[in-house]
């Protein structure tokens, strides 16, 4: 970030207040693919929850199983040239690391990606739980909050 020509700050400071832009009508109503998602953690949860039952609810198909299998399938390993840290990503979203801070759980099919501040968002099809956690106070992390880490512990233990 302290180099205003890099790709992180290109990326996080467009616009250039990450932290305030969200918090105005223009924003939210653009449509930004990556950066301006909004929902409620019940919203989150809901959807990853379809993802990870089969892709069906209700009469709406989001995805065919068989997308959904690919969707945990990982596709890039390594150095993340703009976050600055290593990334796991599969089809349209990330995957699920062995680490602390990166771990959606402790299955490997688990697919989601983290939001701004803090916010997640998950699959779990062995599990077939859908997780979402959305915070009123942004925190600083690139990946898992400690937070969200501390719920998704939390969801896993009570399973036992």
């Amino acid at each position: 970030m302290k180099d205003p020509e890099g790709m992180m700050a290109r990326a996080f400071m467009n616009p250039p207040s990450m932290a305030a832009a969200p918090n105005n009508a223009a924003w939210r109503a653009a449509e930004i693919p990556a950066a301006n998602g909004h929902g409620t953690a019940r919203a989150l949860a809901r959807v990853y929850g379809v993802l990870a039952s089969g892709g069906s609810r209700d009469g709406v198909n989001l995805l065919s199983p068989d997308s959904i299998a690919r969707c945990s399938v990982e596709e890039s390993f390594g150095a993340d040239a703009v976050l600055q840290i290593q990334t796991r990503i599969g089809l349209g979203f990330m995957l699920s690391q062995d680490r602390p801070g990166a771990a959606f759980g402790p299955n490997p099919h688990t697919f989601g990606h983290p939001g701004a501040g803090g916010s997640v968002g998950f699959a779990d099809p062995d599990a077939q739980i859908g997780f979402g956690y959305v915070m009123n106070r942004m925190g600083p992390h690139i990946l898992l909050d400690p937070r969200a880490t501390a719920l998704i512990d939390a969801l896993y233990s009570s399973l036992d």
